[in-house]
Formats: structure tokens, C-alpha cells, sequence
């Protein structure tokens, strides 16, 4: 009899000891439900750092330079993107977005004298320019601001450019970048397209292409007499078609 006492305790033992394990590996079945959000409550943003910046992003000095504006300049793509500023005895380019461009070459053209506010930064040359934040003018401000979308999309149609190449678009490194057609064509050219192809491009022959005239967003100053710009699909040479895109 004692001895199925004590079987019996400790079969009872082991089943306790059985429960007590499973509760213990089953911690979450009682967890809260989250709160249920109001149908159509926009969730919480996640946290920002205070200042509006990301982590690791440096605080930009801001300094001013006063002076007469010079001269604009376009780049490589025929766009004006900086001016010269007299600064005393020195002069100073200073670059601004693109999309300024009509505005400032309205308000401050050359020989205005203005404030800029903005920073030295290193240009795609590796020059260092001033970089433009801001502009007085004759009492008008002209500020930095990301360019406006346009209320609908601008749809160009696919055209058909034919031409005798003329010379080579080059970087600043040297490095070729597209085609100068005799009849005021660039032809835009990718890297890898320039690798494959650079052994059949030679000035004097005729090429076809097919691909979208690039359009200058609202804002931008172009050159006068600027070619019109291609980013070509498909470009054909000694009767060989070759894809671009």
C-alpha cells in the first residue's frame, strides 16, 4: 500500500513539474492586443532626429559674398548652372540650381551687384565653387527650393534622327560621351555603349537614330543656339542596328 502511495506522488510530481515547464515555454499566449487604430487614423511617423536631419549628416556653414555678377556659364549640357561674382579683388563662381536659372538671369543680370548665402562645396571637376543657398537682388530674394513637378506628364513622342558625326562629346576627365551631329544633334551615349561601340565611331560617317529629344524642365536656361539633345534607343552605323536603352 505505501508503495503505491509513493508511486502515485511522484506520477503527480512529474505531471506538475510538466505543467509548470509548458507555461514556461509558452510565454506569450497571454500578451495585450494592440490598441485598434480608428479606421482611417494615419499611424504614427517613426522618430526623426529633432533638427529634421539624418544621423551623420553634417550641418552646412552658411557664409555671404557681395558683388557684381560677372558672367553666367552653362555646362556640358548647354544648361546655366553658375555666374562669376567680382568679390573685391577676387572672383568667385558661384553655382546654383538649375531650375534658377531663368529666374536669376532675369533679376540678376550682369553687373548686378548682390548678397549671396551658401557654402564652398567641391564641383564635378573637383574645383570647389560657392555654392548657392539664397540671393538678394535689389531688395528680392531668390531662394533654393527643389523644382516644381509638372502638373501633368510631359509625353514626347519617339522621333528619327539622322547625321554625319562631327566630333565626340567628351567629359571633363576626356572621357567620350556622346555624339555631335552636323545638323546641331547631341547624341547622348551610355557608358557601356561608348565601350562597345567607340572602335566604329568615326567622325565624317552617318548615323540614325531613334530616341526622345531631351526638354529642359520649367526653370532652366539654356544656351542660345543650344543643339537639341537626344537619349537615343537605338543607334544605327555601317547598317547595323544596335539597342541602347
Amino acid at each position: 500500500m505505501k508503495s503505491q502511495i509513493k508511486r502515485t506522488a511522484i506520477t503527480a510530481c512529474f505531471a506538475l513539474m510538466s505543467v509548470v515547464a509548458l507555461a514556461q515555454v509558452r510565454p506569450n499566449d497571454n500578451l495585450p492586443l494592440p490598441p485598434a487604430r480608428v479606421p482611417g487614423e494615419i499611424p504614427p511617423r517613426p522618430e526623426r532626429h529633432r533638427g529634421g536631419l539624418e544621423p551623420g549628416n553634417p550641418l552646412k556653414v552658411l557664409m555671404s559674398l557681395s558683388g557684381k555678377v560677372i558672367a553666367y556659364q552653362a555646362n556640358d549640357r548647354h544648361i546655366y548652372n553658375s555666374f562669376t561674382l567680382q568679390n573685391g579683388s577676387q572672383v568667385i563662381t558661384v553655382r546654383f540650381p538649375e531650375q534658377l536659372g531663368k529666374q536669376l538671369m532675369s533679376a540678376a543680370g550682369k553687373g548686378k551687384s548682390v548678397t549671396v548665402k551658401g557654402f564652398t562645396d567641391n564641383g564635378p571637376d573637383g574645383v570647389n565653387v560657392f555654392q548657392m543657398a539664397s540671393l538678394l537682388v535689389g531688395g528680392t530674394q531668390i531662394v533654393d527650393t527643389p523644382p516644381t513637378a509638372p502638373i501633368e506628364p510631359v509625353n514626347v513622342p519617339s522621333g528619327t534622327f539622322t547625321g554625319k558625326i562631327s566630333d565626340f562629346k567628351r567629359d571633363q576627365g576626356g572621357a567620350i560621351r556622346g555624339l555631335s551631329l552636323d545638323n546641331k544633334i547631341e547624341i547622348d551615349l551610355p557608358p557601356p555603349a561608348v565601350e562597345q561601340l567607340q572602335s566604329l565611331l568615326k567622325a565624317g560617317d552617318k548615323v540614325v537614330v531613334t530616341g526622345f529629344k531631351d526638354i529642359a524642365p520649367s526653370g532652366v536656361a539654356l544656351e542660345t543656339g543650344a543643339p537639341t539633345v537626344v537619349r537615343p534607343q537605338t543607334i544605327e552605323i555601317n547598317g547595323q542596328t544596335y539597342l541602347l536603352r
